[in-house]
């Protein structure tokens, strides 16, 4: 469980850098900067003294937060090897990396709890070298193909709730993190929904009633359902080859090691105010992938609920769920968690959270853990975001849209639900199988047309066809 205080302000991330400030500063050091510092709250002192917190013994095992540092003893593991936090997601490192990449970071530690789903495996299991694949140069299994030339790690395909194929390769097992990359978008809408679902956070409102400091900015106009699905088309810095994206908000949260956090002394909330122009399309007219919109969902869950969105993923999402094994959200140095890349989890645990999708949010015991309307929405979809989805350029890999961080792609007759990684994470959820196929891999190369072709008009296509 995290130990994280709760106060009816803006919930602080608490670290020994900065809890000390928290009994002098009723602000947020975290996002406000020491410039906010004020004297000392006689109400805010009260208030904590319920939970028995004091100036004395704030850092006292029983209230200190479960934070973690980079993981020194692992960094100079990996520098005997050349890989380094910023390197590693290069191709000669990738694949060592993704069992350990937020060891580089900053992170929270998401705990499972003492109920675990125990998946049991079906009678009849799905034989990937008897599926075959038809690529380019011919007929090839599906192992073949999935393990060579989608470069995966992990796969655990689920049918009617009983495991039909599970496998772990890189050194990892069923219980192994594993980098989810852009899948980390899903978890931090479904941290939205659960706090909406609660009635603590109105999707329809402007975000800017969340997030003051949103002033002046190209978010400025915008509704937390246009962020939620990606319909802000803001400007960014252009990135690189390698790197797609602008890159200050990777050096703002320490993505690539905490050198250059330097000049982002307060870590990501850095990086909003940078963004202050807008594509020629109205707001909410256009979808577009942007990372910093996740990131930007976090805060305002954050501000919303009082808690750290991540906690709302721990005890109220993967506890409830039953996963097997811990797992890890990375942020920046000051607890920020990295809403759109930030998860790293056991695949068997990814593929136990696909299940909520098909049924209506509902855990194996019945109890709902996702609201329904939020599940019923993301298959149903609308035509708000089926016309934005028509502007952005993935109609080129299939019809569809995107709703609230989620796929919903439509090929060949099918409606594929999809959690998405750029490196060939993914969870797909389908229907008409009743089934859920969860990825984890290093594919070396970002936002390729064949790697897209060869996940969503190949690889998946086949596996549903092998399980009607």
């Amino acid at each position: 469980m995290l130990r994280f205080m709760r106060f009816n302000i803006i919930p602080a991330f608490i670290t020994s850098a900065s809890i000390a400030s928290l009994f002098a500063s009723l602000p947020v050091i975290a996002e406000l900067g020491e410039e906010a510092l004020q004297p000392p709250d006689a109400d805010f002192l009260e208030q904590v003294s319920e939970f028995e917190v004091t100036k004395q013994n704030w850092d006292s095992p029983e209230n200190a937060a479960k934070f973690l540092e980079p993981d020194a003893q692992f960094i100079k593991q990996a520098e005997s090897i050349g890989m380094t936090g910023e390197n590693w997601d290069t191709p000669e490192y990738i694949a060592s990396a993704m069992p350990h990449v937020y060891k580089f970071s900053h992170s929270w530690k998401l705990s499972k709890g003492d109920w675990v789903y125990d998946l049991n495996k079906a009678d009849h299991q799905l034989d990937l070298e008897k599926v075959m694949i038809q690529d380019f140069d011919g007929p090839i299994s599906a192992k073949d193909f999935l393990l060579n030339r989608m470069q995966n790690h992990n796969a655990v395909i689920i049918k009617d709730g009983m495991l039909v194929h599970e496998h772990y390769g890189n050194g990892m097992d069923e219980f192994s993190t594993h980098l989810d990359m852009s899948v980390s978008k899903s978890f931090t809408a479904m941290a939205a929904g659960i706090a909406a679902g609660d009635g603590k956070l109105d999707m329809n409102a402007p975000a800017i009633e969340y997030v003051p400091e949103l002033e002046g900015t190209a978010f400025e106009d915008a509704t937390v359902q246009e962020i939620s699905d990606m319909r802000t088309a803001v400007v960014l810095a252009p990135g690189t080859e390698e790197r797609y994206w602008d890159t200050r908000l990777s050096d703002a949260q320490g993505y690539y090691g905490q050198e250059r956090t330097r000049d982002y002394p307060n870590g990501t909330m850095d990086f909003f105010p940078l963004i202050t122009e807008r594509q020629d399309y109205a707001m909410g007219e256009k979808y577009d992938y942007q990372d910093v919109n996740s990131e930007l969902l976090g805060l305002i869950v954050n501000r919303a609920t009082g808690r750290n969105f991540v906690e709302i993923l721990e005890e109220d999402l993967l506890q409830k769920v039953g996963v097997a094994a811990d797992s890890y959200f990375m942020s920046d140095n000051h607890g920020l968690g990295m809403g759109s890349t930030g998860m790293n989890m056991a695949t068997k645990d990814l593929a136990r959270v696909g299940l909520l999708f098909l049924n209506e949010g509902k855990n194996v015991k019945g109890e709902q853990v996702l609201p329904q309307k939020f599940v019923e929405d993301l298959w149903n979809g609308n035509e708000i975001v089926r016309s934005a989805w028509k502007k952005g350029k993935e109609v080129a890999l299939a019809e569809g849209y995107y709703k609230d961080q989620f796929r919903l792609l439509e090929i060949d007759g099918e409606r594929y639900l999809a959690m998405i990684g750029v490196n060939g994470q993914m969870c797909v959820m389908h229907k008409g199988t009743n089934s859920v196929i969860a990825l984890n891999g290093a594919y070396p190369m970002a936002e390729t047309p064949r790697f897209a072709t060869m996940q969503f008009h190949q690889f998946v296509p086949s596996i549903v066809n092998a399980l009607k």
